[in-house]
């Protein structure tokens, strides 16, 4: 059995999306022989050391996704495929997708018109229909899934992602004297970003606490924060980060701070847990599901809560310590070596067919 994977995820994932897709195609391929990358024209670029790949097709996006890779799929033998990043090809009928969530149904205004034409075309027409395995990464996103496509239950796997990407760094420094919080500055109103700045603007004027802002920032994000009255010296916009200089940052930040109003799964704060760093969440039941009594939770509109929430975790080193091994406890539950695990027992159910209807912890 051949397992084509669509590499039109190194094109245009982001963020959890693009790690879980990288991670699993690396394993995946680590340990079977029978894995290929299937990249779009002009594609050999964004190839991935090491792992066998094929570029396909003349042209890229959504005509190389829905025409050339399901054309080039039938003429080699009908593959197995896998899509990683949400979006399938409707014209194909043995393939699993990747569903981490519903965010185009539930935030439309965090993505475009034409992607969420995409999204919805490709999804009904394509991930969902039936023979067609469908996989997410917790129970709330099937959940959501189920509720918003009409689907039974047993129609959708639940396989967690994994978090253990990241080693410690050689030479890591220890947490700064200084006490930070650190966090994502994220588009998207989803994100909640804002309600960090006004957290931060609420701390008492004397607070050593500073807040570093990593990863692709939106840029309504520094003004806003001007205007919400949070000193300039608080703030530091570290902006994006390769994969060790976030290591760096999670090993010296105090406080790792997941504001979200809606995730399908949440990558970044179980990468913060495994590294030490305590993790204050939103109260939301994703949160709650992967978490669990790990963290501490502020009700997400609340910035108030959180500034008390962060004053209480940076200030008391008892309850520092406490969430340090509470979090590393349950971030050793996420390794992406048991993703692929469940992974592959999964893919050999397609020797007699590909199904999704049963669940993976």
């Amino acid at each position: 059995m051949t397992i084509a994977i669509n590499g039109r995820f190194l094109l245009n994932s982001f963020g959890g999306v693009r790690r879980f897709a990288t991670e699993l195609t690396v394993r995946l391929a680590r340990e079977r022989d029978d894995v290929v990358l299937l990249l779009p024209a002009g594609g050999a670029d964004l190839k991935i050391p090491g792992l066998p790949y094929e570029v396909v097709g003349r042209f890229g996006g959504p005509v190389w996704e829905q025409f050339e890779l399901p054309s080039w799929l039938r003429r080699h033998g009908r593959p197995v495929l896998l899509n990683f990043a949400n979006i399938a090809p409707v014209f194909y009928r043995k393939q699993i997708t990747v569903l981490h969530d519903i965010a185009p149904a539930l935030r439309p205004g965090d993505f475009s018109l034409l992607f969420r034409i995409q999204w919805q075309l490709s999804t009904r027409l394509g991930a969902i229909r039936p023979g067609r395995g469908v996989v997410t990464v917790s129970e709330q996103s099937r959940d959501e899934i189920c509720t918003y496509f009409r689907l039974p239950q047993d129609r959708v796997d639940v396989i967690y992602n994994g978090a253990d990407s990241f080693a410690v760094p050689e030479g890591a420094d220890v947490a700064d004297e200084t006490p930070v919080a650190l966090v994502f500055g994220r588009h998207g109103a989803a994100k909640n970003v804002r309600r960090v700045m006004d957290a931060a603007a609420a701390l008492p004027h004397g607070s050593p606490l500073r807040v570093r802002v990593v990863g692709q920032l939106d840029p309504a994000l520094e003004p806003y924060a001007r205007d919400v009255g949070v000193p300039a010296k608080r703030l530091a916009w570290v902006g994006p980060v390769s994969d060790e200089e976030l290591a760096r940052e999670y090993l010296r930040a105090r406080v790792f701070i997941w504001p979200s109003l809606h995730e399908g799964f949440g990558i970044p704060p179980l990468e913060a847990q495994a590294l030490g760093t305590p993790v204050i969440a939103s109260d939301i039941p994703i949160n709650r599901e992967i978490l669990g009594d790990s963290a501490r939770y502020f009700a997400p509109h609340d910035a108030g809560a959180l500034a008390d929430l962060l004053r209480a975790v940076t200030d008391d080193d008892t309850l520092h310590t406490e969430l340090v091994a509470a979090g590393r406890s349950n971030a050793a539950r996420f390794t992406w070596a048991e993703t692929t695990r469940q992974w592959n027992t999964m893919l050999s159910r397609c020797g007699a067919g590909c199904r999704g209807g049963e669940k993976h912890r």
